[in-house]
Parts: structure tokens; sequence; C-alpha cells
């Protein structure tokens, strides 16, 4: 009997974690390892104190890993109320509050005017509408890494190909992203 409610409770995370997103719009939760985070983290070149943006932010670990790895600031993003929720105990748990935080609500709503760097593991059809809001709000400098999906629009600055990671950066006085 033990054994079925533990089914039952498993299937009632999956659903939540994975199958809720999609009822809502967004994508189901694909959690990055952590050599991907810190690749991501590192191929943009994330300085101390700037601020690091992770749309559809999962449980936080990006957002985590710039705060403690990197020095940064971190802005994390998600629409799943269950991940949102992880996500800030994990930050208040971990007494980073100050320099992290997540909001949650729609990628599509949230200034993105302050961030340096911007990481994202969406789909490709979100990428496709993120282009132009990323190339009209992201200031010169800011960078943008991208796993798995691409901005068909833009060119990249570096890729892994290992790691299907994708570097876009917005240049200083003209458009290169877009």
């Amino acid at each position: 009997m033990g054994w079925i409610i533990f089914i039952l409770v498993v299937f009632a995370a999956l659903l939540f974690f994975w199958f809720f997103p999609v009822l809502i719009g967004g994508i189901p939760w694909q959690p990055t390892d952590m050599r991907r985070v810190r690749k991501m983290l590192t191929m943009a070149q994330v300085k101390p104190d700037e601020v690091v943006y992770d749309l559809g932010c999962g449980d936080g670990r990006i957002v985590i890993a710039a705060v403690r790895e990197f020095g940064a600031k971190a802005v994390g993003v998600e629409a799943n109320p269950w991940l949102y929720l992880v996500s800030w105990i994990r930050i208040f748990l971990l007494g980073l509050w100050r320099s992290a935080r997540v909001v949650l609500g729609n990628l599509y709503h949230q200034d993105l005017s302050q961030a340096d760097v911007v990481t994202l593991f969406l789909f490709q059809h979100v990428n496709d509408h993120l282009e132009e809001k990323l190339k009209r709000e992201l200031k010169p400098g800011a960078r943008v890494v991208s796993y798995v999906w691409v901005f068909k629009n833009w060119e990249p600055s570096q890729v892994d190909t290992e790691g299907r990671l994708y570097l876009y950066e917005k240049e200083r006085g003209r458009e290169n992203v877009g």
C-alpha cells in the first residue's frame, strides 16, 4: 500500500513540475546540469556585481551559482508557482536573498534593461518570440547565453558545440544582436 502512495506522490510532483507549465503556456521543467550551468556563466564572463537574469529559472540553480561562484547579483524569472517556491526557499535557506531574488511571472513581461547577462534554456519558439524583446531592452555589452536553442537572426560570438551553448553579445555602439 505504501508504494502506491509513493507512486501517486511522484506522479503528482511530475504533473506540477513538468506538465503544469505547459497548461499555462510555458515549457516543462528541464533542469540544466551543474557542469553546464558553470560553463554558461563562464562563457558569459560573469563578473562580480554584474546582474544575471535567468529566464525560466526552475529551481534557481543558475541564480544561486551566479551569486555564490561568480559574485554576481541574480534574478530568476519563473512562471510555474511550484518552481518559484522551490527557488525562493533555496535562495532564502542559503542566505542569498541580498544578492539573489526570484520573480513569479511571465518572462515576456519582465524588464531586462538592467541585465548584464541573460541565461536561458527554453524552446525554439520561445527564443523566437524573445529576440525582439532582448534586442530592444538589453544594454550595450550585455550577453545572452542559450542552452540548446538558438536565436535564428543573430550571429553567436561563441559556440560550444559539445555543450550546445550559444553566446550572443550586444556590442557597444552598434547592434550585433539581431
